[in-house]
C-alpha cells in the first residue's frame, strides 16, 4: 500500500504551487519541489537532493532575506526543539513575503524529518496593507469632519449667545421701560396694554431660556472656560435633574488640562454614555471616574442597571457605541464596553497624549485597567 501512495504523494508535492523542502536528521535535503527552487532562485529540485540544507539556508538568509540573523537563530531553535511552527513570516529583500510552516515528522527508523513549507503571501499582505491604509485615511477623514462640526457648533453657539442673546436682552429692557411708562398712566384703557406687554416680556424670558438651552447643547461654555472636570460635574448634575438617576463624579487630580481635541472627545463620549444610561439601562445610580496618569487620561462611566449584552456591544447597527469608539480611535485611544446581566454596564475610555510613544502603551494600560 505504501508503495502505491508514495508516488502519488511525490507527484502532489512536485506540482504544488507552494515551496516544499524536507531534510533528514543529518541535514541532507531529501525532498524538494519546483516551487521551492523557483521561489529562491535555486537549482533544479533533483540537483538539490542530497545536498546540505544548512548551506542552502545560509545562502538564502545571507543574500535574499532582510532579517537573516533572526531567521538563522529561529531555524536552529526549531530543529533543536522539534516543535511545529505555522505561519512564520519571512521577508525577502526584493519585497516578497512568505509564510513558513515547520513540521517535524517522525521517521520509521526513529529519526526526525524536518519539513519546511513556504507560501507566497505577498499579494495578500499588500492588500491588507492597502486596507489598513484605507481605514486609516477614512478615520482621519471622519476625525477631520467631526472636528469641523465641533468648530461649527462652537461658532454657532457663540453667535447665538452673543447676537441673539443681546437682542433678547435689548427687547426685554425695552418692554420693561414701556411697562413702567404705561403704568404711570391712570387711564383704565392702559391696563390691557400693560398686561399684553407683560405677557410679551414673559415670552421673551422663555425665549432667553430656550436660547441658553440651545447654545449649551451645541457647546457648553463651561467646557471652554473651566475645563473637563467642571464640565463633567455640571453635565452629571443636569443628567440627575433631568432623569432622576443619581450621579457621582470623582476626579484625580481635581484639575485635568487637555488639548481641545481630547477635551471634546471625552465630553462627547460622556454625553453618549449618559444618554444610553437614561434610555436603556433602567439604572438608579451612575458613577463617573476621571483619572490622569503616565500621560494617559482615563474616564470610566458605570451604572447599576440591567447591563449591556455582548450582542449589543458588537452590534454594528449601534451607531452610538460606534461613534464613541471612533472618537477615541481617531486620537490613538480606545473605548472598552462591558456589562453583566443585572450588574450594570461599564464604559472605559483611554486616551493617550499626542506622543506616538504613548499611543503604543494604551492597549496594555486598557487591559490592566479592565481587570482592576
Amino acid at each position: 500500500m505504501d508503495d502505491f501512495y508514495r508516488p502519488l504523494l511525490a507527484g502532489l508535492i512536485a506540482n504544488m504551487r507552494d515551496g516544499v523542502m524536507a531534510e533528514d536528521e543529518g541535514g541532507r535535503i531529501i525532498v524538494s519541489n519546483v516551487a521551492f527552487s523557483r521561489m529562491f532562485g535555486l537549482s533544479a529540485p533533483d540537483e538539490l537532493l542530497g545536498t546540505c540544507a544548512h548551506v542552502v539556508r545560509e545562502r538564502l538568509w545571507r543574500d535574499l532575506t532582510v532579517y537573516g540573523d533572526v531567521y538563522r537563530r529561529l531555524t536552529a531553535e526549531l530543529r533543536q526543539r522539534r516543535e511545529p511552527q505555522l505561519g512564520f513570516e519571512v521577508v525577502l529583500a526584493d519585497g516578497r513575503i512568505f509564510d513558513r510552516d515547520y513540521v517535524p515528522v517522525p521517521a520509521p527508523d526513529g529519526s526526525t524529518v524536518h519539513m519546511w513549507h513556504y507560501r507566497d503571501v505577498t499579494e495578500r499582505r499588500q492588500l491588507e496593507q492597502r486596507l489598513r491604509e484605507s481605514s486609516r485615511r477614512l478615520r482621519e477623514l471622519s476625525a477631520f469632519a467631526e472636528e469641523a462640526r465641533e468648530e461649527e457648533r462652537r461658532q454657532l453657539a457663540r453667535t447665538l449667545h452673543d447676537e441673539l442673546g443681546q437682542l433678547f436682552s435689548s427687547i426685554r429692557l425695552e418692554l420693561g421701560a414701556a411697562i413702567s411708562q404705561f403704568r404711570e398712566s391712570q387711564l383704565p384703557a392702559m391696563r390691557g396694554v400693560v398686561d399684553r406687554l407683560q405677557a410679551a416680556a414673559g415670552l421673551t424670558d422663555i425665549g432667553v431660556t430656550a436660547l441658553r438651552r440651545l447654545t449649551t447643547a451645541l457647546r457648553p461654555p463651561v467646557l471652554d472656560h473651566l475645563g473637563l472636570v467642571p464640565a463633567i460635574r455640571w453635565e452629571a448634575s443636569l443628567f440627575s435633574k433631568r432623569t432622576g438617576i443619581r450621579s457621582h463624579v470623582r476626579a484625580r487630580p481635581s484639575s485635568i488640562d487637555l488639548d481641545d481635541a481630547r477635551l471634546t472627545a471625552l465630553y462627547r463620549i460622556l454625553i453618549g454614555a449618559l444618554e444610553n444610561i437614561s434610555r436603556h439601562a433602567a439604572a438608579g445610580t451612575a458613577w463617573i471616574y476621571v483619572t490622569r496618569q503616565r500621560a494617559l487620561t482615563m474616564m470610566e462611566i458605570r451604572d447599576n442597571g440591567r447591563g449591556i449584552t455582548e450582542e449589543q456591544v458588537n452590534n454594528p447597527r449601534t451607531m452610538g457605541l460606534l461613534g464613541m469608539r471612533e472618537r477615541a480611535l481617531a486620537l490613538g485611544g480606545e473605548v472598552r464596553i462591558t456589562g453583566a446581566r443585572g450588574r450594570g454596564t461599564r464604559v472605559l475610555v483611554i486616551l493617550p497624549d499626542a506622543s506616538p510613544d504613548v499611543r503604543r502603551t494604551v492597549r496594555a494600560a486598557g487591559r490592566a485597567r479592565a481587570h482592576a
